[in-house]
């Protein structure tokens, strides 16, 4: 098995490289200084493997902490500030939602041995490797360090919240032992009926409503019941029943099934690998933007404003239309709720006129929560996904239309459309918070109420812009539907943290709104810039 963990790291390692190679060469300027025989540079793409293994590592070993503090730290640290019944019980709280997350949802909703990837494919269907040990290697390289890694944080945890730290083991061991035994349980069915369960999407549905619903639902509803879940898990027979079926569960898949060389490798299905992995998985995203024959069926009245354009206004007037499904209705229900939120407004000025008052004269103390509210309900990715899959995957074959005018000119007619339904609803939450300053009998000719609604229009624009030109720049999708470019996704993941981060701000006032309307003018502006530059390099099918 030694000689197998080494094979697999530098496999790893050499498909790291190779993909850094390929995107930093991509980069605007700086990637003129990688020349086209850095591919067979042998020493210094070892002393690159070795580094991105590195890296690899420590990403793994950051990541360990950034989920507890988001999914569960900073819960507890909210429900047990917000509801007086919870405290002295956070760490009972934190456990029964790691139990949710984490060995349920976490463990039963993915398996190891299952996962479909380029190295298994290549060592099993390629270099014929012995299955067992590549299994072997395989789960040892995922799970001791998964497991190294998570020990250190959950002790830390017990301790910030006033347990002990064996209860911080405990919930190791728990973590560890549930990870095993769903891995057993996978392999088991597959076993018995040859079907993966992981890839069933009612399966894969299943086990994320019961592991959010049992973590957040109860909590949210002021029930207690975690302390009996908690008292359970902790108690000395559960840890050692637990510990002792994870043990079975590991030697069951690591030494005691004997079906791998002969059951392993059809699972590996090349053409599943290649088409509808693709579709379901990378592009899973894309199912919701898909046209329907309805779709395309547009009204009498539809098709005669559509003929009074030409050329390129035409041809995204017509995508417009029919994607009013997937892009339009999206809006309405935005729109709706919006109506909502006044009428809960006006219910909370009949109720309590005080607080109300007092809310309504400081409009830009709730900003900061509304960074997040409008990064959630923007309809700029979704816009981007459908115009990647039903038009630009296709269209972006000739060569007309990936002359840099016509790849501006689409540019700008999309984003003063995406603009307009994002516009709308900003739009209505600006009525509605004038009509609620309105009933509060705080005027709405004030400096809180204008800067609130010019901060929303703003905001609406910023994540327009945001989504589309990140699209342009960086065209991410290739035609197999994966998101390809890791620049693109770490863009994208800083942006939603930021507006993550803008939750935990309590008090907005003029200050963080005149560094938040700032922020947007030069976001928007560098944006477009880049877009004018180089979108008609980059903006290519891949």
């Amino acid at each position: 098995m030694r000689q197998m963990v080494g094979q697999i790291i530098k496999m790893r390692g050499a498909l790291w490289v190779n993909a850094f190679l390929y995107y930093f060469s991509r980069l605007w300027m700086v990637g003129r200084l990688v020349p086209p025989t850095a591919y067979a540079g042998y020493r210094a793409k070892k002393a690159l493997s070795a580094a991105a293994v590195a890296v690899r590592q420590i990403i793994d070993l950051c990541g360990k902490p950034l989920y507890l503090l988001t999914f569960l730290l900073l819960p507890v640290i909210l429900l047990a500030g917000s509801r007086p019944q919870f405290a002295g019980q956070e760490f009972s709280l934190f456990l029964s939602m790691l139990f949710f997350l984490s060995c349920i949802l976490g463990a039963f909703g993915d398996s190891h041995i299952f996962n479909v990837t380029r190295e298994k494919v290549a060592f099993l269907k390629y270099l014929h490797a012995d299955a067992r040990s590549y299994i072997q290697a395989s789960l040892a390289l995922r799970y001791v360090p998964f497991f190294s890694y998570y020990l250190p944080f959950l002790l830390l945890a017990a301790w910030l919240f006033g347990a002990p730290l064996w209860q911080g083991a405990a919930a190791w061991v728990l973590l560890a032992a549930f990870r095993m035994m769903s891995e057993a349980f996978h392999l088991f069915v597959f076993d018995r009926t040859g079907r993966v369960l992981v890839r069933s999407t009612g399966y894969a549905w299943l086990v994320i409503a019961v592991g959010l619903a049992g973590a957040y639902v109860p909590p949210l509803l002021g029930l207690d019941w975690h302390m009996g879940l908690a008292a359970f898990l902790l108690h000395p027979a559960s840890i050692s029943a637990f510990a002792a079926a994870g043990a079975l569960c590991l030697y069951y898949i690591a030494a005691g099934y004997p079906g791998y060389a002969r059951k392993l490798p059809r699972s590996l299905d090349l053409n599943f690998l290649l088409s509808s992995m693709l579709k379901t998985a990378s592009g899973s995203s894309f199912k919701e933007v898909e046209v329907r024959e309805a779709d395309a069926a547009l009204s009498s009245e539809a098709l005669a404003k559509l003929q009074r354009l030409k050329g390129y206004d035409y041809l995204n007037a017509l995508f417009f239309a029919r994607h009013r499904r997937q892009l339009l209705r999206p809006v309405w229900y935005r729109l709706a709720a919006a109506a909502l939120a006044f009428a809960a407004a006006a219910a909370l000025r009949i109720s309590s006129p005080e607080l109300a008052a007092a809310l309504s004269r400081n409009l830009t103390a709730m900003l900061p929560s509304f960074v997040f509210i409008m990064y959630s309900i923007t309809v700029a990715d979704k816009s981007c996904r459908a115009m990647f899959y039903n038009c630009d995957k296709d269209l972006l074959r000739y060569a007309w239309y990936r002359k840099p005018k016509v790849i501006l000119r689409s540019f700008g007619i999309r984003l003063r459309r995406v603009a307009l339904y994002n516009g709308l609803v900003a739009g209505a939450l600006c009525l509605a918070a004038a009509g609620f300053c309105l009933i509060s009998g705080t005027g709405i000719f004030t400096a809180d109420l204008a800067l609130f609604c010019a901060a929303l229009l703003l905001l609406s624009l910023l994540f327009t812009a945001h989504h589309l030109c990140l699209y342009y720049i960086f065209q991410p999708y290739s035609e197999s539907l994966k998101t390809k470019n890791p620049l693109f996704s770490g863009i994208h993941a800083a942006m939603y943290l930021l507006c993550f981060a803008c939750l935990q701000i309590e008090v907005g006032g003029s200050f963080f709104t005149a560094v938040l309307l700032g922020f947007t003018v030069l976001y928007i502006a560098a944006a477009l810039v880049l877009v004018y530059f180089r979108a008609p390099r980059s903006f290519r099918i891949k």
